[in-house]
This record gives C-alpha cells, structure tokens and sequence, in this order.
C-alpha cells in the first residue's frame, strides 16, 4: 500500500522559533510557506474556521517535515516531561549526521535540551544521542560508524 512517506507533521506555537530550530540549527531547506483556510481545510481537519501557517522543510536526502500552526485553533503546550521514550506513540524523528559530536556541539550552543552526551551503541555499529526541538519533541542524531552486516 505505501509508496513512500511523504512528511512529517509537527504542530508548533511559535513558527518563528521551530523555523529557526529546523533551519538555522537543523539545517533544512524551506521549500514551502503558505497559509491554508477554508472549506477544503475545515472538511480535511474536520474542525471548523481553520487558519493554518505551513511550513515545509527538506533535508538533504528529501525528507520533509512540515511544520502547522494553526492560528484559530490553539492547543496548551504538551508536557516535555510526559514525552519520553519510554510512552506509547511517535515518540520520536531520527536523523543521520557526518559528525555527532560536532552536531551535539551545535545543539549544545543554540540552548537546545539533549537528554545525553553522544554514545556509541554496544554493537559499535552507530554513535548516537536524543535532543529535543522547541515545542519538546524527541529528535535522534545518529552517525553511523561502520555498515551493518547481513
């Protein structure tokens, strides 16, 4: 049935500061900013009045994450601290680097959380650590150490 994936959807409350996250730190490529409202939305989301600011961002490789923040429908903020691993759902977007420590380092300097120093998984086979982006989703960088086999 799937061909592809096509995004990843994140809903933020401040675009601003997650383009800044997922451009400026991340760096993604804006490939679309547009508002969306009415019918065709409102049927969609199933909510009425829906006024919504979408960002799109690509990775080098062609992964999209779409970012949503929908002016007309607020949410409170989710509790970063009952986002864990450990919890049912998508907990999490992962992300493969050339260089984990120079990418901890990044992260480190912009202010973003990370759960952990960069550790090297026990097969050997990646070098990894958890951050989290600015609305407290869990984002993995990983580099890969050597190939896997088999």
């Amino acid at each position: 049935m799937i061909l592809e994936t096509r995004h990843v959807g994140i809903n933020v409350a401040n675009m601003d500061e997650s383009v800044h996250f997922w451009r400026d730190v991340m760096g993604l490529q804006v490939v679309v900013d547009m508002w969306e409202e009415g019918d065709y939305i409102d049927t969609l989301q199933n909510l009425p009045d829906v006024r919504v600011h979408i960002i799109k961002l690509r990775a080098p490789d062609g992964s999209v994450i779409e970012l949503l923040e929908d002016v007309a429908h607020p949410t409170p903020p989710p509790d970063p601290q009952h986002n864990r691993l450990c919890d049912r759902g998508i907990r999490h977007i992962a992300f493969t680097v050339a260089d984990v420590e120079e990418s901890y380092q990044i992260l480190r300097r912009h202010g973003c959380e990370v759960l952990s120093k960069p550790i090297t998984s026990p097969d050997g086979y990646a070098k990894l650590f958890f951050a989290r982006d600015p609305e407290g989703n869990l984002v993995e960088i990983v580099e890969v150490l050597r190939k896997k086999r088999g």
